[in-house]
């Protein structure tokens, strides 16, 4: 596999968890503010609750708060489409 594949595979893995969460912001905010102790507490309760990796929760816990709004939310569904499209690409 070559390493540009594999960035977009890394890069599809987060951007996807972004959809997720971005569909489901309240209950991000639950599973933060229920996360019991630190950090490291939330990035596993975030990948258990949205299943996704380690790496794509500690990516959403990083999102800043104004990617959450409906203009930026348009522009991370065109990023995965994107990346769906240059995978697929890849693949042929």
């Amino acid at each position: 596999m070559t390493e540009d594949r594999e960035n977009l595979l890394a890069r599809r893995e987060i951007v996807a968890a972004y959809v997720k969460v971005l569909e489901r912001p309240e209950e991000l905010l639950r599973v933060c503010r229920d996360a019991p102790g630190d950090t490291a507490a939330a990035v596993s309760a975030v990948a258990e609750e949205f299943e996704v990796s380690d790496i794509a929760a500690q990516a959403i816990l990083d999102l800043q708060v104004r990617r959450f709004t409906p203009e930026s939310f348009v522009q991370i569904r065109a990023e995965l489409a994107d990346v769906e499209r240059r995978l697929a690409d890849a693949s042929v």
